[in-house]
Order: C-alpha cells, then sequence, then structure tokens
C-alpha cells in the first residue's frame, strides 16, 4: 500500500508517517511539502494525507485537481479501451487541517475524513485504519475492472473487507443495496448482509447495466424488481423510494434487462407498476 503525506510541516509529516508504520509497517509512504508535488505525472499513491493550508498551492486546490486529472484519464481510458486499472483507483484523501471550518469543502472532492491539528493520536489511528480498509476495497474493484466486467460466462464479482475479512462478493447475488454514512450495506439473495467502507457510486459502475439506482441511498439489482411505480420500486418485498426524475429512467432501465434477457434465456418475464406486494 502506498501512503502519500503532503504538509508543508516536517514534524507533522513525520508524526503521520509513525502513525502509519505503527498499523501498518510493510506500507510504503513517501512525503511531500508542497501541493504541486502530488499533481506530477509521476505521483502513485492510495492513500493521502492532505494539509490544507500551505503556501504556493493550498490543498484543497490540489485535490480539486488532483480529481480532475484522474476523472480525464479514466474517461481517456474508456475511450481508448485500455486497462481501467492504472486510473480507476483514485487516492482515498484525509485532509489535515487547523481550521476546522475549512472541512466542510472537504468532502466536494471526496475526502474520506479530516483530522484537526493538534492531533489526538487515538483519533488519527482510526483514521489510518479507515482509510486503508477503503484502500483495499478500491483496489479489488479495481482488479475487477481491468479483468473485465462484461464476460457474461463467468460469474461477476467484487472482493470487499467486512469485519476485518476479505468477502467475495457474486454480483448477481446482490439483491440491492444501501449507503449509510461512508458504509455500503449489500443484502443479498441467500445470506447475511455485508458491509463495508466504500462509496455507491464505484459499487455502481462495477455492477453494470443489470443494476439501477433509483435513489441516491440505493442501488437495485433488476433481476429481483417484482414491481414499481413513479414513487417505488419493489426488491424482492422490500419497498426502495425512487428519486423525483429517476422514474423514467427507471423504465427504460428495467425494459433494456427484460429485453436482453429474453434474448439470453427465451424466458418472458413481464413487471406490473403495482407495489401492492411488497412489504412496508
Amino acid at each position: 500500500m502506498k501512503i502519500a503525506i503532503c504538509d508543508d510541516e516536517k514534524d507533522i509529516r513525520n508524526y503521520i508517517e509513525k502513525c502509519v508504520h505503527e498499523i501498518a509497517p510493510q506500507s510504503e509512504t513517501i512525503q511531500y511539502e508542497d501541493g504541486r508535488d502530488i499533481l506530477r505525472p509521476d505521483f502513485d499513491a492510495d492513500i493521502l494525507f492532505l494539509d490544507i493550508q500551505m503556501p504556493g498551492m493550498d490543498g484543497m486546490k490540489a485535490a480539486r485537481i488532483l480529481r480532475t486529472t484522474h476523472t480525464m484519464s479514466t474517461h481517456d481510458q474508456n475511450i481508448s479501451g485500455g486497462s481501467l486499472n492504472q486510473h480507476f483507483s483514485k487516492p482515498v484523501i484525509v485532509f489535515v487541517t487547523a481550521v476546522e471550518e475549512y472541512v466542510f469543502q472537504a468532502f466536494d472532492v471526496g475526502a474520506v475524513r479530516y483530522i484537526v491539528k493538534p492531533f489526538e493520536k487515538s483519533r488519527l489511528l482510526d483514521t489510518i485504519r479507515q482509510a486503508l480498509a477503503i484502500a483495499e476495497d478500491q483496489r479489488s474493484i479495481s482488479d475487477f475492472l481491468s479483468a473485465g466486467v462484461d464476460d457474461r460466462d463467468k460469474p461477476r464479482y467484487i472482493t470487499v473487507k467486512s469485519g476485518g475479512v476479505n468477502t467475495r462478493v457474486i454480483l448477481t447475488d446482490i439483491v440491492y443495496a444501501e449507503v449509510f454514512d461512508r458504509r455500503v450495506v449489500l443484502h443479498m439473495q441467500d445470506r447475511e448482509c455485508i458491509e463495508y467502507y466504500g462509496r455507491m457510486t464505484e459499487l455502481e459502475r462495477v455492477a453494470g447495466s443489470d443494476f439501477f439506482r433509483p435513489h441516491r441511498a440505493y442501488l437495485i439489482n433488476l433481476r429481483f424488481v417484482s414491481s414499481y411505480d413513479s414513487r417505488t420500486v419493489c426488491v424482492q418485498g422490500t419497498v426502495i423510494p425512487v428519486a423525483r426524475g429517476k422514474y423514467r429512467e427507471l423504465v427504460r432501465a428495467y425494459m433494456s434487462y427484460v429485453t436482453d434477457d429474453i434474448a439470453r434465456s427465451g424466458i418472458s418475464t413481464r413487471t406490473q407498476e403495482n407495489p401492492d406486494e411488497c412489504k412496508p
């Protein structure tokens, strides 16, 4: 695991590095003292501890540019048909700041947490553990993407870290997913729910066209849809809200799924727009 620490104060960099090695002694760490350093073409890290207030380029501006660069790189790879593995895993960003008011902008660039100077060691160690868990999940998803997600002849799966254990999850067994804070909860067909740190947008990307996001907090497997209307969709007995403006997209997505399913299996299915059979 590669961990970058960008802060203009050397003592802060060294302290964070020391704490990182307490939690992950095998990790590779590298220090930077200027926000412009993380924008170099050769910058590569799974986790980035980034100071917000620095001379030259501040951390918030550097993070916005970094995120934009990664997004463009991923888009270019999609167009060219190249491997996504190199560009998909964005660094997990943890902001470091002495002024807490700045953190309200942190989540605009996908930061997972922030820590305020002077540090409480226990909070810093907890933050490192969470960042490591999220980075491992991102790496698993990135590896899965590079392996090819369009091969329908093989079970598609992801590996997530749940309860400290790496767990293999077959995508077709997910009934629906929901997000609480920064934890994704997978509701499975024939097993207990699986929880892990991650982002719903990443799971949505991996899941593909057999899944649909009717609401920002939910991702549903169209295979398990039994009914829907303009306000709700019933997924294996569970009522899930449909956000305003999402109904037409839901209909198109489901009809496309049914058409593809018929083409694959020759079995005709039909969903009625009536959620009465759903459980509240």
